[in-house]
């Protein structure tokens, strides 16, 4: 199975370059580092609408017994908890919803 991907690359102007393996060719070229975060915050919100478009419909499950009651436990406090620090994947960075 060949799974299909964005790769930045560098360019020997310094601007960056975005190759899709889908296509074996480059997407985006010239490219500032605003522009690349620009288009991936872009793509990642297609994602994650599409993943959650999915959970909701064709993927749906239910919440059952026991997540009633964390729910009901989440009313009583008056909010859901946090999930604090979450590593992304393997970069280095997390995210953290702890404030």
């Amino acid at each position: 199975m060949h799974f299909m991907s964005w790769r930045i690359d560098r360019q020997w102007n310094g601007r960056f370059a975005i190759h899709s393996s889908r296509i074996d060719d480059y997407i985006v070229i010239d490219a500032d580092e605003q522009q690349i975060e620009q288009i991936y915050a872009d793509k990642g919100v297609k994602v994650y609408l599409a993943s959650a478009r999915a959970q909701m419909t064709t993927r749906v499950t239910e919440t059952g017994e026991s997540g009633e009651a964390k729910i009901e436990d989440s009313r009583r406090r008056g909010a859901p908890p946090k999930e604090g620090a979450v590593p992304i994947g393997v970069t280095g960075f997390s995210t953290d919803d702890s404030e």
